[in-house]
């Protein structure tokens, strides 16, 4: 299936055209040969949302970084979806980053210095903030932002042959962009470890640093992933939904704000028809029918 969009946002501008595919979207890309660079299918409650940019080594450009917004924007507004996932085409990369090949249009390294923001913000931000859990499915390389990308995720599950890495002081640059995203997952140390060298980490150290839950051979990838979403979906999708807008919120408030606004939140829950139905369940020993509200 092919993912896209029709709105008229000038942050897309830069993505070419849409064309209709039997109801879905495709998003034409002249620097992907016409195919579609950000991929969504449905399965069930789970979108699965993917780089499709395999011969740049799924690199970000402002046409993938925009497919990429749109997909989490449908994701969020979409009441069938309880959870995301976030993969790569192929299994040499993940998401390379940035794309540093010469003259590559759109790259986010280039832009509007007199213009506050950047593009590449909008989604980090999306995916950090997201109601539906995000799982990124790592089936290569992860370097840059693409190990940013890891991080903004609430959960990963990594392949072994995979290695991730923040290259960019061998080219003379910073991962600005993706410090927000990594210095909530990834212990200072370690960290300053991996931007000061430049150096990759295997699939094993990132699990010993905690930046991925789980490695699995290549082939394993999607049996793991599969378990996970089963398992997220099966449960209520009002107490995932506010108990990620809880977490979320929490991570920047003092321990005293973090008490008061859980003590705000629980009520909140409580008066759900989902709790409700939950308690319902429980004491007729039954399986709890959710509406997700």
């Amino acid at each position: 299936m092919f993912y896209g969009w029709n709105r008229a946002d000038a942050d897309r501008s830069a993505i070419g055209g849409a064309r209709r595919f039997g109801g879905r979207f495709a998003v034409s890309s002249s620097s992907s040969s016409g195919s579609a660079v950000v991929r969504t299918e449905t399965s069930g409650h789970v979108t699965f949302i993917t780089i499709n940019r395999p011969e740049r080594r799924n690199a970000l450009n402002d046409q993938v970084v925009a497919g990429l917004v749109a997909a989490f924007e449908d994701a969020a507004a979409d009441s069938n979806c309880r959870a995301i996932v976030l993969s790569a085409e192929g299994d040499k990369a993940f998401c390379a980053g940035g794309d540093l090949k010469a003259g590559a249009d759109g790259g986010p390294f280039a832009g509007d210095i007199s213009q506050p923001g950047h593009f590449v913000l909008r989604l980090f931000r999306l995916i950090s903030e997201s109601h539906k859990p995000v799982i990124a499915r790592v089936n290569g390389d992860a370097m840059g932002g693409g190990s940013g990308l890891v991080c903004a995720c609430d959960i990963a599950v990594m392949a072994s042959t995979a290695r991730i890495g923040t290259p960019e002081v061998k080219v003379g640059l910073f991962p600005m962009m993706i410090v927000p995203a990594m210095i909530r997952v990834i212990p200072r140390r370690r960290l300053l470890e991996m931007y000061l060298t430049g150096e990759p980490w295997t699939a094993d150290q990132a699990l010993e640093y905690g930046i991925v839950n789980y490695v699995t051979p290549p082939d394993g990838l999607d049996a793991k992933i599969a378990d996970l979403t089963a398992k997220i979906v099966a449960r209520s999708p009002t107490a995932v939904r506010l108990g990620k807008y809880a977490y979320t919120a929490m991570q920047d408030m003092t321990l005293d704000q973090q008490f008061r606004f859980a003590e705000t939140m629980l009520p909140r829950i409580a008066m759900t028809e989902d709790a409700r139905e939950g308690f319902a369940a429980f004491q007729e020993k039954r399986s709890a029918n959710w509406t997700g509200r």
